[in-house]
């Protein structure tokens, strides 16, 4: 899985839109419930786009910690 930098996020996320880019860089992270929770979440504007980044990097460590 490769770790995206934040810009990239942020550019990912305007280029495809919150909603789709968060589908599709926490696919291999989350199930789609928590997926949708997050898409929920965002939408509200209750977190914005620098704790979902952190999400995503909590969740490739947790990856990368399953595959050792």
């Amino acid at each position: 899985m490769r770790l995206y930098s934040f810009n990239d996020f942020r550019y990912i996320c305007y280029v495809e839109g919150k909603d789709r880019a968060i589908e599709k860089l926490f696919a291999s992270l989350r199930t789609d419930k928590e997926i949708a929770i997050l898409n929920k979440r965002t939408q509200k504007d209750t977190i914005n786009i620098e704790n979902v980044y952190k999400e995503y990097l909590r969740g490739i460590n947790g990856a990368e910690q399953n595959n050792i």
